[in-house]
């Protein structure tokens, strides 16, 4: 890394867009209940929103590709995310929430998407992952203390701390965070490509094995944040305050600070691939059991297997992404992979928006973790490891465990 300072730059405007997340999460779906959308209109509202990542993502990392410059589009979209959440409190209506959440989301997707970009342009491949997870991991610790914030100060509230009266609050005051992005947009380090000059920033190809992980993480994201989508709902029927909510939702992400830093270095020495199955093949469990939870606190202490989830995935698909692009392209790179996630994102809020309702939310579940599985095997049998000089997990493991440790390596195939 070039100077310490640019890294403490980048941790802060990582730390303020994951605490974004850190009310959006938890309250964008109970705020949508207590404005009286049924479920169905609550997965239709963040699945048409996200929706339109499909075209808006690839556009803008194309555009800051060509232009060779983030800084702009960061505090843009900033500043049109500050606007649609600070719009909350004066929203009627399913029509207006589709407006607002659509705007929302793609501000907040592009920050996610650039960050993975300067991080990217600051180290070299080979210590991607560490890099990129020991700045990451101050987003997390930002998530942790805006949940745990706004949680308690709405649960002071009592039995009415889910009415819109009181979390109009949480929308009045947490989009700010966003403003303050906005303006440490332009102090931001962005270096410029180390490509040829001459090169024009057009469509990069899309490298196979890159397509081949787009569809697994595609599978990942409907199946999680589809599901957890609504957890927040969940626990509400369970009988939680907001208190146990954001706790919840905090619990996860204090275990993924402990995993997140490891992960990122693991993956720069035993490669990317190894490290990702792990996340791959815990979530279809982790699904599952939030099916027999009878209180909040079931919920609560499944829920720190996100730790695993998003400690890993939340670095290491992006050094993934890196990996496979080239400094003029590492643009397009991140942005196939927001608009992934961003594809997900609009499939499966309407998929189990339309479960929860028809199912009931225990039963939701079941069929995200059928779909997580199907991610698994994806992802197991098709996606080879994109680290440039990795060591073999199974040539290093105990012999007994070899022929299981090489398909962490590779996917096997027949002979």
């Amino acid at each position: 890394m070039r100077k310490l300072s640019d890294a403490k730059r980048l941790a802060i405007y990582l730390f303020l867009i994951t605490s974004s997340f850190g009310f959006l999460q938890p309250f964008m779906p109970l705020y949508m209940d207590a404005a009286h959308l049924t479920k169905v209109q609550i997965g239709l509202v963040m699945g048409l929103g996200a929706g339109l990542a499909l075209v808006i993502q690839p556009l803008l990392g194309r555009l800051s590709d060509r232009l060779d410059a983030r800084r702009p589009f960061i505090s843009g979209s900033a500043l049109a995310a500050a606007l649609a959440y600070l719009s909350f409190p004066n929203a009627h209506g399913f029509p207006t929430f589709v407006a607002l959440v659509a705007v929302g989301t793609n501000g907040t997707m592009y920050l996610t998407a650039a960050g993975g970009v300067l991080v990217g342009r600051l180290v070299q491949a080979t210590q991607g992952g560490a890099a990129y997870a020991n700045i990451r991991v101050w987003g997390s610790v930002g998530y942790i203390f805006t949940s745990l914030l706004t949680g308690w100060l709405t649960s002071r509230h009592g039995a009415g701390a889910t009415s819109r009266e009181v979390l109009n609050g949480v929308f009045r005051i947490g989009p700010l965070l966003f403003l303050a992005i906005a303006v440490i947009a332009w102090t931001l380090p962005d270096r410029k490509s180390t490509a040829n000059s001459g090169e024009v920033a057009g469509k990069a190809p899309l490298p196979e094995n890159l397509k081949r992980f787009l569809i697994a993480y595609f599978l990942y994201s409907v199946a999680l944040y589809g599901a957890t989508g609504f957890l927040g709902l969940y626990m509400k029927s369970l009988g939680a305050s907001p208190m146990w909510i954001t706790g919840t939702f905090a619990a996860g992400v204090v275990v993924e600070v402990l995993v997140m830093r490891q992960s990122g270095r693991l993956s720069d020495i035993y490669g990317r691939r190894p490290i990702l199955a792990i996340a791959f093949l815990i979530l279809p469990l982790r699904l599952l059991l939030y099916v027999p939870a009878t209180g909040p606190l079931w919920v609560l202490v499944v829920q720190t297997m996100h730790g695993f989830n998003f400690g890993i995935m939340g670095a290491v698909a992006i050094v993934f992404a890196n990996d496979l692009a080239s400094d003029k392209s590492r643009g397009q790179s991140q942005a196939r992979l927001a608009a992934s996630g961003g594809l997900a994102s609009a499939v499966g809020p309407m998929l189990f928006g339309q479960a929860a309702q028809v199912m009931g939310l225990h039963l939701m579940f079941v069929v995200a973790a059928a779909i997580a599985a199907i991610s698994a095997a994806v992802f197991m049998f098709g996606v080879e490891d994109s680290h440039p000089d990795s060591q073999s997990l199974a040539d290093r493991g105990p012999a007994l465990l070899r022929p299981l440790l090489r398909w962490f390596d590779a996917p096997q195939k027949r002979r």
